[in-house]
């Protein structure tokens, strides 16, 4: 970052900047603790904090990959009980573990383990995490979780179809495996939240709202939040649309997973939207 914001100050900016090649390792550097005076806590006796970065998946979507990187980097368990007892002698309780699958973080038992100790030893703590589709199959995780006080999980379900997740180069998801995922965090106690796309290529509305009846049919999910498919700068799908030319929307303020910012081959901008809106009703 120094270097880009000196070349930012001279006017003489790179038009491109590969950071991936020499990401800092996060082994050994405690993450930053901000006290409440420092932070406006709007959620209550509520915080958050970085576990670790990268994500080994592909997702075309997705702009972690080009951001992190796909190699798991992540502080010592040390760092992370430092950052709860500082948290705990301020009244911080509730901790939002910001890393984008905590599943695949290389010191996700070792961090569990010193929480699960500090509960034992009388600390409250309640933590919520985000974590893939495929933590159910890791020994030990989603138990651990709930031990180490998680209350909370979202989830990037993202589609029932298999054409749709393949598409998206996110094979990881396997829809046979959703139902054993959904009752495994229930068994730990833990709150499911998950996140749906709207606007795959093959998406339309009537294949949307079928696909919801199926899910309240068959899935047993606490909470779904719905996503406008959105090609983020910085993502695969970004890329190849700025290729291919296509239309896209000149406002980044738009790229909010709200709003519709390019064209799609079976809804128009106003169907896209409205069914997106739509849902909330669907659900209630």
């Amino acid at each position: 970052m120094d270097d880009l914001l000196r070349d930012a100050a001279q006017g003489r900016l790179r038009p491109v900047y590969d950071f991936l090649n020499d990401l800092p390792d996060m082994r050994g550097t405690p993450t930053p603790y901000l006290p409440p005076d420092r932070v406006r806590l709007t959620m209550g006796k509520r915080s958050s904090f970085g576990a670790g970065r990268g994500c080994p998946y592909l997702c075309s979507f997705c702009t972690i990959i080009n951001v992190q990187g796909r190699k798991s980097s992540a502080p010592h368990a040390d760092d992370v009980e430092r950052l709860i007892r500082a948290g705990a002698r301020d009244g911080i309780t509730n901790f939002f573990i910001t890393d984008d699958n905590f599943a695949r973080n290389r010191n996700w038992e070792a961090i569990f383990d010193r929480l699960i100790a500090l509960r034992a030893a009388g600390m409250e703590l309640r933590l919520m995490t985000q974590t893939d589709t495929q933590a159910h199959r890791i020994p030990d995780f989603i138990e651990k979780a709930g031990q180490a006080g998680v209350t909370r999980t979202f989830i990037g379900m993202e589609s029932i179809a298999p054409d749709f997740l393949k598409g998206a180069r996110k094979g990881q998801n396997k829809i046979t495996d959703y139902r054993a995922l959904l009752q495994a965090w229930h068994r730990a106690g833990v709150l499911t939240y998950a996140g749906y796309i709207i606007g795959f290529p093959n998406n339309a509305p009537e294949s949307v709202r079928r696909d919801i009846e199926i899910i309240k049919r068959e899935l047993p999910v606490d909470i779904l939040e719905f996503f406008v498919l959105t090609p983020l700068p910085g993502s695969q799908d970004h890329q190849r649309l700025v290729v291919e030319k296509a239309p896209l929307d000149p406002d980044l303020n738009n790229y909010d997973t709200r709003h519709v910012t390019t064209d799609h081959p079976r809804m128009s901008k106003a169907e896209w939207a409205a069914v997106s809106r739509g849902l909330g009703a669907v659900l209630h």
